[in-house]
């Protein structure tokens, strides 16, 4: 009777449950599947655990393992395992009679019917089920038939589409061809015409002036002849000459001045929003430099007492600068990026931080955008080395800048003023069990708040020492759970999270306590989000938050006494 396999599923091991529970969802396992170092996981579980790395870490011995190039799906299923799952721990031994005949004791609860059956009713019902089965999986082959036949239709419709929109595209930029020519005729034209009456106005002026030429010649050639011959010239003769080189040099001057004066530039001014004209040509009188108009500066009026000077000059100093700047292009030198994640201004309000993710490094430029230093650059786990650093944050003194270094599973703390590394915070041998650490920030208090992203929590740690302080957290949807927490922002007194895969903005006070939330999943107006990232609350209570698809949104949801105190 040992031998009877069906006996030994009525065995009554009172811990079975407790194995059957995966280490990471503490859950029963789903899909368990075995890595190399003999422990078991579920499918899931692993998929989470990996995020896209080459490399996994096994939460229970800290084992390193490569991942597969194939996916997770390679590692083996735990076959031992999945046999014991199919028994419900709480159905081994039973009193209860089976729901089906009535008259025998039932064995176990049917996951189809969820009826509790016996044995024999069990084996009828398998029998049913693997004909219904069946018919579903002949009613599949044909679904994947149907639906290949479909795609291949709509992929043919979609081609089709694309043809006529290049068409469009072609025929389009013709006309646009065609009309920028006739445009650039016509404007050569208009330009022809003042060209031809700026030569005219000219041309008049040197007539003129070839006549008074002939008689500056003639007086040169006079005055030279009566000195050539040593005639006894009187001091009155010569300075009759002087003054009449002295006339005809202004004559020269003045007629340079005048042909300056009606002289006009031709200016063309380009219209950049119109379609039906390239631009407009103009005329415009010849100015000195001097002539300019300086644009007014601020002054310091002295007849002010010392207070006002200095409020004055205050206001000078923090006066907004207009306009939108850019700064960087791709690549990995200076001022070069490669995703660029997180960003932090020193609180002095002199410099900027930018994390350089994918370059694994960090830079430092002036409020105006100019290069000052970066770290190595260099991937890796040494002390020097970042692995896709994903944020950045500032401590309270204005001294240190602490990375979330996401690949090495660690933050990271830089001297501000040297980018040498001080200290680790986590890592793989911590306790802390950082796993993928995206977003951080710093409170008042100095306390780092970290968006454990591969963990679903929060994680609050001490700065000076780097001591755990607390949690909160795991993943689901419910108030104060998540589904891959990205980045955080802190503002006095409580915790914006945004909740990645839930398409919301989380908001807590400082010791982790749900106050509220806001955000839903769609492309619409305010409210609406698809896959919020960057967070950040500005002075007057507004939310503003940065959508994964390249916008942003600000939102007004913030009671005041939350960031006031009041």
């Amino acid at each position: 009777m040992a031998s009877n396999p069906e006996f030994r599923r009525v065995v009554n091991y009172t811990d079975l449950e407790v194995l059957l529970e995966c280490p990471l969802c503490l859950d029963r396992f789903d899909q368990p599947r075995l890595i190399p170092c003999g422990h078991t996981y579920c499918t899931k579980c692993l998929n989470e655990l990996c995020a896209g790395n080459d490399a996994i870490i096994c939460p229970q011995c800290r084992r390193q393992h490569d991942v597969p190039s194939a996916g997770i799906n390679v590692f083996p299923r735990n076959l031992s395992y999945q046999q014991l799952l199919d028994i419900r721990t709480e159905q081994l031994v039973s009193t209860r009679q089976c729901q089906v005949c009535d008259k025998k004791r039932a064995f176990s609860d049917c996951l189809h019917c969820h009826k509790a059956v016996c044995l024999d009713c069990k084996r009828i019902h398998r029998q049913e089920l693997t004909t219904t089965t069946d018919t579903l999986l002949m009613n599949l082959s044909e679904s994947t038939d149907l639906c290949k036949d479909m795609l291949g239709t709509e992929v043919t419709a979609f081609l089709t589409h694309c043809d006529e929109v290049k068409k469009q595209i072609s025929t389009y930029a013709k006309e646009m061809i065609d009309l920028i020519k006739q445009q650039e005729n016509q404007l050569s034209y208009e330009l022809d015409d003042m060209i031809a009456q700026q030569l005219e106005g000219s041309k008049k002026t040197l007539l003129r002036f070839e006549k008074s030429k002939e008689e500056i010649g003639k007086f040169v050639r006079s005055s030279k002849q009566k000195i050539a011959r040593n005639e006894s010239l009187l001091d009155e003769q010569y300075i009759e000459i002087q003054n009449n080189i002295t006339k005809h040099l202004t004559t020269i001057q003045n007629v340079i001045t005048n042909l300056k004066q009606k002289r006009k530039d031709i200016i063309f001014t380009p219209a950049l929003r119109r379609q039906d004209r390239l631009g407009e040509l103009s005329l415009t009188s010849m100015v000195s430099p001097t002539d300019h108009p300086t644009s007014p500066s601020m002054t310091i009026d002295d007849n002010k007492n010392p207070q006002e000077q200095q409020q004055q000059q205050q206001q000078q100093q923090l006066a907004p600068i207009s306009g939108v700047r850019e700064v960087g292009k791709w690549g990995n030198g200076p001022l070069e990026f490669w995703c660029p994640c997180g960003l932090a201004i020193t609180r002095n309000n002199e410099h900027l931080i930018v994390v350089d993710s994918w370059n694994h490094r960090i830079q430092m430029l002036t409020i105006n955008g100019q290069f000052i230093r970066t770290t190595s650059g260099t991937k890796g786990s040494g002390l020097d080395e970042l692995n896709n650093p994903r944020d950045v944050c500032i401590n309270t003194t204005n001294e240190w800048l602490i990375v979330s270094d996401s690949g090495n599973h660690r933050l990271v703390v830089y001297d501000i003023n040297q980018f040498q590394v001080q200290r680790i915070i986590g890592g793989n041998e911590s306790q802390l069990n950082l796993h993928l650490p995206f977003g951080i920030c710093c409170d008042e208090n100095d306390s780092l708040y970290v968006c454990d992203r591969g963990n679903n929590r929060i994680v609050v740690v001490r700065f000076n020492d780097g001591m755990f302080l607390r949690q909160w957290g795991r993943k689901g949807a419910q108030h104060g759970e998540f589904n891959t927490p990205d980045f955080i922002c802190c503002r006095q007194n409580i915790v914006a999270v945004s909740d990645f895969n839930n398409h919301r903005i989380q908001v807590f006070t400082l010791n982790g306590q749900f106050l509220f939330t806001f955000g839903k999943i769609g492309m619409g107006d305010v409210g609406e989000f698809r896959y919020p990232r960057g967070i950040a609350i500005d002075d007057e209570g507004y939310f503003i938050v940065k959508r994964f698809f390249f916008f942003f949104s600000k939102i007004s949801s913030l009671p005041k006494y939350l960031i006031l105190g009041r």
